[in-house]
């Protein structure tokens, strides 16, 4: 990962002046023959309150370290900087050093997203914040830090931030806060490579999903080919041996990859070859999904149900020297099995596996599958996943736990992914149980995630363990972006129905909640759910009702060619004849705006021309 430099608060002078010195320091390449790291002298301590409630009573500083299992430069600090003898002794001695999985907490990783991973984080024994580091730490300076930090401790002089106010939102026009999403996206686009940022290259699905709507529904034809053109610059991130994509690619080129494979990455790529093949039906997106689709449903998927987190970058291996990722990813299928095997994290998280259900929900949608028929493979491990929710992360009260295992703290982005991928099983499925479990969980959101007050939605409920700062609940913008996603499709497919539902209000309130300029310029890219909601709340749906007898294979070929629908207004359902719509006798489909409706269609051929014949008056 590279390392840009940190921005660091309220240091004293010498201190400040250490930290910037090595936050923009170069981190080495790790090599084969880079030594396995020696056995430390310091005990990493697990985030728990007995571990901050020692820190407060020894005070010792706090110093987190944000890693995750497949991080490169997290094995090189590993090897590198803790297994220094100096740096592992003054841990030990005066520091509570409590090391995070950031797959495992995703308030944690939202929270110090900013800084990357390895992300350090170093706080006073009352948990506030000093100082934050972006990446890889150099031994030499990491230790001078550490030095320093001790000296002002042992002196009183070391002081941690308190927050100020959150600032009141400037403008809340939605159509106002869309626009200015938007220009700032569009002036981080790549006209000459493709995607947004011209450093580091991320394949960010949102956007191109994003990009792909504003060339569809607000008459921006120029995204089209921007979004076309981003997407298959991607594809060169995916690994040409087993399928998967690899996070990202550096030096403002396509084909220079960093090659762990992260759980998001992989859903949001299916999901992104899948719409440029529902906008573009061309054999190199087929070509393409298909070898996530191989990735995703072989290593990826537990025998039983559901998917795991991430396959590392590099060979770590405990008797052997480690393979670096450029080394290992160069060879062929035998070559790399006879090495052995990059660690899988085995790890089945919600919001992982809630975001790769619906991107397969999505490939079953768009794309034939390898036989040339409906891909009822994926959209059947699509089913066990999200049965393998229901049964095994669901608490009773609706919510999803991140980890099936263990207890804790509802965190907003399990309960906003599970809300969407439980929608997109409801859309091609027609089971009105998936949106049973679907308002059931917007009201466990609701009732214990929304600030009811001010709007939002808080990243986590509250956590009677969290001291100092993590008392403080934050609203991560991008999370409030996605929860209002799910609240707007939620109301839009329940709107018909006697009791009313206040979600779109709630959805509405969270994004005006979360609309500071600075907290929205401070994202930069990473603006794709957020921006995608405000689209969606601006825009004008468009039901699309099948209506016909659960049996009848007329339906079942209308509801298919209802799913093929390239229109991101349109909201897909299933209704037996009689009612929403009346019984003619016939499996038909009809088309619903706010103001009007189409005729019965009920020939599956004729479906397309008709819904962009009526479409082209829901503006």
């Amino acid at each position: 990962m590279s390392r840009p430099c940190s921005l660091l608060a309220r240091l004293s002078p010498a201190l400040l002046a250490l930290a910037l010195s090595h936050a923009c320091a170069a981190a080495p390449p790790l090599t084969a023959s880079t030594p396995a790291p020696a056995a430390a002298s310091f005990t990493w301590h697990e985030w728990r309150p007995e571990s901050f409630a020692s820190a407060a009573r020894e005070r010792r500083i706090l110093l987190v370290n944000v890693a995750a299992s497949w991080c490169h430069w997290c094995h090189v600090m590993d090897h590198r900087t803790y297994a220094d003898p100096q740096i592992a002794a003054l841990l030990r001695d005066h520091f509570m050093p409590i090391r995070v999985d950031a797959d495992a907490r995703p308030d944690l990783a939202e929270r110090y997203a900013e800084w990357g991973w390895p992300a350090t984080a170093v706080l006073t024994s009352d948990a506030r914040p000093v100082l934050e580091l972006r990446g890889f730490q150099e031994p030499a300076e990491f230790a001078a830090l550490l030095r320093k930090l001790v000296a002002e401790q042992a002196a009183g002089s070391l002081q941690g931030r308190r927050p100020g106010p959150a600032p009141a939102p400037a403008n809340t026009d939605l159509v106002a806060l869309r626009r200015a999403a938007w220009a700032q996206l569009d002036a981080a686009y790549d006209h000459e490579h493709g995607g947004w940022g011209r450093g580091q290259k991320y394949p960010l699905a949102a956007l191109d999903e994003l990009a792909l709507l504003r060339a569809r529904v607000f008459a921006a034809p120029e995204w089209q080919a921007r979004a076309l053109t981003t997407i298959a610059a991607e594809i060169q991130l995916i690994d040409p041996v087993w399928g998967g994509m690899y996070q990202y690619s550096v030096g403002g080129a396509w084909d220079r990859p960093h090659y762990e494979k992260i759980g998001a990455i992989q859903a949001g790529a299916l999901e992104s070859l899948a719409r440029a093949h529902l906008r573009s039906p061309e054999p190199r997106w087929r070509s393409a999904a298909h070898r996530q689709r191989s990735y995703i449903l072989g290593m990826m998927q537990h025998p039983d149900g559901g998917f795991f987190t991430s396959q590392d970058a590099d060979l770590q291996r405990p008797d052997a020297e480690p393979v670096p990722g450029p080394e290992y990813y160069a060879r062929g299928d035998a070559e790399r099995r006879k090495l052995g095997i990059p660690r899988v994290d085995p790890h089945r998280y919600a919001d992982i596996n809630a975001r790769t259900i619906s991107a397969l929900c999505q490939l079953h949608a768009s794309v034939p599958g390898p036989d040339g028929g409906p891909d009822n493979d994926a959209l059947a491990a699509a089913l066990r996943a999200g049965e393998r929710l229901l049964s095994a992360h669901r608490e009773p009260g609706g919510g999803f736990r991140h980890d099936a295992d263990l207890p804790g703290p509802l965190h907003l982005r399990d309960q906003a992914a599970v809300g969407r991928a439980l929608l997109a099983l409801h859309r091609v499925t027609g089971d009105d149980r998936w949106l049973a479990h679907a308002r059931e969980l917007a009201e466990l959101m609701r009732a214990t995630l929304e600030d009811r007050e001010h709007g939002g939605f808080f990243a986590h409920t509250r956590d009677p363990g969290a001291v100092g700062v993590f008392a403080e609940r934050r609203k991560p913008i991008e999370d409030n972006g996605m929860a209002a996603r799910f609240l707007l499709e939620l109301h839009r497919q329940i709107d018909h129905l006697p009791a009313p539902s206040s979600h779109a209000d709630a959805a509405i309130k969270a994004l005006r909640a979360v609309s500071d300029p600075q907290a929205i310029a401070d994202e930069g890219r990473m603006l794709g759910q957020y921006a995608l909601a405000l689209a969606e709340a601006t825009f004008t749906p468009v039901d699309v009702t099948i209506v016909g007898q659960p049996d009848d294979p007329a339906r079942a070929a209308l509801h298919r060619a209802a799913l093929g629908l390239d229109d991101p207004r349109t909201l897909v359902s299933v209704s037996p004849p009689g009612a929403r719509y009346p019984d003619i006798g016939a499996a038909a489909v009809y088309l619903c705006t706010d103001s009007a409706c189409s005729r019965p269609i009920k020939d599956p051929a004729r479906l397309a021309e008709a819904a962009t014949s009526f479409l082209a008056t829901a503006q």
